[in-house]
């Protein structure tokens, strides 16, 4: 029986694109959307798992994950392009699924049907910035999970010792046993080009489209809107004993502060 790796993706704005409003909601006419960049480096990670256990007499297979509309598709195909094997689209195009909670809650409805043996995920979306579906996702399964994983080293395919990043720059080492949840850190690794062969072979591979299951959102966003301008900046010249007393007048009789 085949070892199943899965690999949670988002299809995200790429971050050099400018955000424009439309009145209150986000103009997405001119935005490129891309894979989320931690999620390239889950990519990585479970192909290079894949590679490994392969040559211990494995068979694997990669399945990608990935909830939105139907462009998000593209980032499907272009993890396919690397060395994903096969993907499942879980078609949101009216946006229910909108925060960690009801995303969570989709991904973990099918990870639970395809009783996947390893699950990666980038450690946060570039977007939403949450840091938190793929904690939620591995407590809906009740599967082990580490975060912010800077290092992976396997003992065959049924457990592993991995490092994770955290502050002050220590290192927390833990050794984890299959099935596990593990999300990726910069640095972790790089993901690959894509080949022209990879390329050519990504637009036959299989994307299963599934409906959103039934979710509950924890909140609706209603409208969005620019941070307010800056105000006009006052620069004080002169001696520095002079710079502190117009700064003090100022405070004073103008800004009424003290």
């Amino acid at each position: 029986m085949a070892l199943k790796i899965g690999v949670l993706l988002k299809h995200v704005p790429d971050t050099n694109s400018r955000i424009q409003l439309k009145g209150e909601m986000i103009d997405e006419t001119d935005i490129k959307y891309v894979i989320n960049p931690y999620d390239e480096f889950a990519i990585e990670e479970a192909i290079k798992t894949k590679d490994l256990w392969v040559k211990g007499g494995e068979q694997v297979e990669i399945v990608g994950i990935c909830l939105g509309p139907t462009a998000a598709q593209k980032s499907l195909r272009d993890a396919f392009a690397v060395g994903v094997d096969r993907g499942i689209h879980i078609l949101d195009n009216d946006k229910k699924a909108i925060d960690a909670r009801s995303v969570s809650q989709a991904l973990a409805k099918v990870c639970a049907e395809e009783k996947f043996n390893l699950i990666f995920a980038g450690k946060q979306a570039v977007d939403t910035d949450a840091h938190a579906v793929a904690q939620m996702v591995a407590e809906r399964l009740k599967m082990p999970h580490i975060a912010v994983v800077s290092k992976c080293e396997w003992t065959g395919a049924t457990s592993a010792k991995v490092e994770r990043d955290i502050e002050g720059g220590m290192k927390e080492i833990y050794t984890v046993k299959m099935p596990a949840l593990l999300t990726a850190n910069k640095g972790l690794n790089k993901m690959r080009l894509a080949s022209l062969p990879g390329i050519r072979a990504a637009s036959k591979k299989e994307i299963k489209e599934v409906p959103l299951p039934e979710v509950k959102a924890g909140y609706k966003v209603k409208g969005w809107s620019l941070p307010p301008e800056r105000g006009k900046v006052k620069l004080i010249e002169g001696e520095p004993e002079k710079q502190a007393a117009e700064l003090v007048r100022l405070l004073h009789e103008e800004a009424k502060v003290v």
